[in-house]
């Protein structure tokens, strides 16, 4: 089951590296096929296997022998360990499928939101509506927890981007409802470990002098990896954290 996972997380990030580099810019998802981004030579089959193509061409295009960014291995590797961890801890049927599918959307908003500073609401209203319905499906007996985990993050973030323009944009609104459809009562931990991966990343490019104090950071990728956790940790972390209290 892990070679499994490895094997078709990598095949997903070579879709999702399709999924960011053309929605943002209004291209379809299916033609032309594979192509370089700086000549837009086609690029050969061999070349596109996950991973091991840009290996191959040794990050190049064949044709033009430009560099070809390393996202593109980057996305794959990381969809590929995204999906080798929920089967590792125990996640099988059709909760590791809803799993897999919320993680590849969390890379492809996080890499889309890094470049673009947009969150397509192609992408995430869908996403939440199709991710309630799932999660509710799964756990019947526990849909109103959905249902107030997606409301209650969406309001909270709201609020903010009400309270802090410029700080919080509507894309992270919408991205919470996602976030509370399928995480539940874990949308806590994600939304609270978003904040402070986001603070923590925001205060050392501050330290570094590679982002000002009025520079707008992406917050996506941040919300995405408190997501991440969430939904791989979530439990763990929320009942250690209210043991310590009792």
């Amino acid at each position: 089951m892990i070679l499994i996972a490895a094997v078709l997380g990598a095949v997903v990030g070579s879709f999702l590296n399709v999924v960011i580099h053309r929605l943002p810019r209004g291209e379809s998802l299916v033609r032309p096929g594979s192509r370089c981004p700086r000549c837009g030579t086609g690029i050969h089959w061999y070349h596109n296997l996950p991973l091991l193509g840009w290996l191959i061409v040794r990050g190049k295009c064949a044709e033009c022998h430009q560099p070809i960014s390393a996202r593109y291995p980057a996305v794959e590797a990381l969809t590929a360990v995204c999906f080798i961890l929920p089967v590792t801890l125990g996640s099988s049927g059709w909760r590791v499928v809803l799993e897999w599918a919320f993680l590849a959307i969390l890379i492809a908003i996080a890499f889309i939101d890094l470049e673009h500073q947009i969150i397509p609401n192609v992408i995430v209203l869908p996403a939440a509506a199709a991710g309630l319905a799932a999660a509710i499906a799964l756990e019947p007996k526990h849909w109103w927890e959905f249902l107030i985990g997606s409301a209650c993050a969406a309001v909270f973030l709201l609020l903010l981007a009400l309270i802090w323009p410029g700080g919080m944009g509507l894309g992270d609104v919408k991205m919470a409802l996602l976030m509370g459809a399928v995480l539940g009562r874990y949308v806590i931990v994600a939304v609270f470990l978003g904040f402070l991966f986001g603070g923590l990343v925001g205060i050392l490019l501050i330290l570094l002098g590679l982002r000002g104090r009025r520079d707008r950071i992406p917050f996506g990728p941040f919300l995405a990896m408190g997501s991440a956790v969430a939904l791989l940790w979530g439990e763990k972390i929320l009942t250690t954290y209210l043991t310590m209290y009792h």
